[in-house]
């Protein structure tokens, strides 16, 4: 038994004439003997190797298909390009309208927005955001030697 899974393990190679010379033999031989590895081979042929008479039947070239072929590239290439253009219109058509909406708000909350600017506020300002200590004091004092004009 032993014998013929290794002859089985063999058929598929020895069909496709990988097998050297002496291993093609002894598979050739061993079929001609064993009833039930060759009634294997057979349902493996059936299985596998495509019978020539279906081949025949199935293959018809057409001469039309490179056209049909064009054709169809051709016109997914017309429809995805519409569609391109259609969506790009309406991207930048949807962000145009956003942006003026937020340009409104925008600007009516600026306009309502009561503050005075000061030195003070601008350089407390520039302190809390460097987190650094004493800045305010240095650039204060920065300030008012600049505004003050010697006499």
């Amino acid at each position: 038994m032993n014998q013929h899974s290794h002859i089985r393990s063999l058929i598929l190679p020895w069909v496709e004439l990988r097998l050297n010379a002496h291993d093609q033999q002894l598979v050739e031989d061993h079929l001609k003997l064993c009833s039930s590895c060759r009634t294997y081979f057979e349902e493996l042929s059936v299985a596998l190797l495509p019978s020539q008479e279906g081949l025949k039947d199935e293959l018809v070239s057409d001469p039309f298909l490179p056209t049909r072929i064009k054709a169809l590239v051709e016109s997914s290439t017309k429809q995805r390009g519409l569609r391109e253009t259609v969506v790009r219109w309406t991207m930048m058509s949807a962000m145009f309208v956003v942006a003026v909406v937020c340009g409104i708000f925008l600007g009516e909350k600026l306009a309502t927005r009561t503050s005075t600017v000061t030195d003070q506020s601008v350089i407390t300002e520039y302190s809390d955001s460097l987190k650094v200590v004493d800045i305010a004091d240095r650039l204060q004092s920065i300030a008012q030697s600049t505004t003050e004009v010697p006499k």
